[in-house]
């Protein structure tokens, strides 16, 4: 259980767990109360940032680059975030004292870059769990500064004055959600997919994935949400909840569903759907001072980790601990994991590496209780959509 820890700000010294932060009120409120707590470790954020960008700019041309990407994310996305989500973070940088354009940035890097092609995720539910219930699994994976990304990460409960109590595993500054479950049990995961469709006009997906989550009370009621804003870059959204799962493909032109697959369904960084492909890209090179390897950024990794979480998911009938086995295993996780999570929505629990160095899958996971279980449906009263 978790509720008599929310209290807790930051990470304890030594701790092996992520620190946890609770926020709850109006939009400013929950913002400003974010930046307060956090304050130094968004300045770290910030610094690490420069620091990478130092290290192939020089510091002369970090900061020159640090200000122009800030006034990108200004110019290009400001205009697409709805008027809660600016209180939100405009609070954060107020309670800060930082920047907006820093928090900003903090929440679009990912859609500026479109270059983090590493991140593996499955649900396996039906006759593949034991009750019958979906379980799901991610590894979220980074090129660069990691060591920061895993010391740093957070689990943040957020409970809106309009909305369904949510919780984020996620990084000072950042209001998004790029791993996360809300209060109806129906989670989410968002991996990159390499698409030739990509553009600066739009909502940076975290921010996108966080307002569906808000209110989404099934999966096809968040893939619903999801597509009602406009997308910036290719995305495999991994969504579950205890009945069904399914992972949405997206771009800012196209859309596709798939379905699992007598119970299964994996997801990596590449398009699977037929209707994707008219803007199925090709994968980048790999970026300065990443401690992957040139192979980790390519489509012949993604589909041999694919194949590797169907391999090892076939034929068997998965627990928790087998999906965290799953993910530390050496076809799927790599240098760059930074954090790795099992959901059961069902019991609205997280389970989450607290190894403290990437790949951070290969350690021990700790269980989150979100909320009390609600009742549900005995196993076999339902059966998930699947093609």
């Amino acid at each position: 259980m978790v509720g008599s820890n929310l209290a807790e700000a930051h990470k304890n010294p030594g701790s092996d767990s992520p620190g946890i932060i609770g926020l709850a009120g109006r939009p400013c409120d929950l913002g400003r109360r974010h930046g307060e707590l956090l304050a130094r470790e968004i300045r770290l954020m910030r610094r690490a940032l420069l620091h990478y960008f130092s290290r192939f700019t020089f510091y002369v041309g970090a900061l020159p680059l640090f200000a122009l990407l800030q006034s990108l994310a200004r110019l290009s996305f400001w205009r697409y975030v709805p008027s809660r989500l600016r209180e939100e973070l405009q609070g954060v940088a107020t309670g800060a004292g930082v920047g907006l354009p820093l928090v900003l940035l903090i929440n679009s890097l990912d859609d500026i870059a479109n270059n983090w092609p590493s991140c593996s995720a499955l649900a396996v539910g039906e006759g593949r769990t034991s009750q019958g219930f979906y379980l799901a699994g991610r590894n979220l994976d980074y090129p660069v500064f990691v060591d920061v990304l895993v010391d740093l990460q957070h689990l943040f409960f957020i409970t809106l004055e309009k909305g369904r109590p949510l919780a984020s595993l996620a990084w000072p500054g950042y209001v998004g959600v790029l791993t996360g479950m809300n209060r109806a049990g129906v989670a989410l995961a968002q991996l990159t997919a390499m698409c030739r469709d990509h553009t600066l006009k739009g909502l940076p997906g975290g921010l996108r994935n966080r307002l569906a989550l808000e209110q989404a009370a099934t999966v096809p009621d968040l893939a619903a949400r999801l597509l009602a804003h406009p997308a910036t870059m290719g995305n495999n959204l991994l969504l579950a909840n205890p009945q069904e799962a399914c992972v949405l493909e997206i771009s800012p032109r196209f859309s596709a569903v798939r379905r699992p697959v007598d119970g299964i369904i994996t997801v990596t960084n590449h398009f699977q759907s037929e209707a994707m492909s008219p803007v199925k890209g090709s994968f980048p090179r790999r970026p300065p001072l990443a401690v992957l390897s040139p192979y980790h950024f390519t489509e012949a990794y993604s589909r041999a980790r694919n194949a590797r979480l169907l391999e090892l998911a076939a034929g068997k009938v998965l627990g928790t601990a087998d999906l965290q086995a799953l993910l530390g295993d050496p076809g799927v996780t790599n240098p760059g994991t930074v954090n790795s999570v099992v959901f059961d929505p069902a019991e609205r629990t997280l389970w989450i590496a607290a190894k403290r160095q990437p790949p951070v899958s290969r350690g021990d996971y700790r269980e989150f209780r979100l909320w009390p279980r609600p009742l549900q449906s005995p196993p076999g009263q339902f059966r998930a959509r699947r093609t």
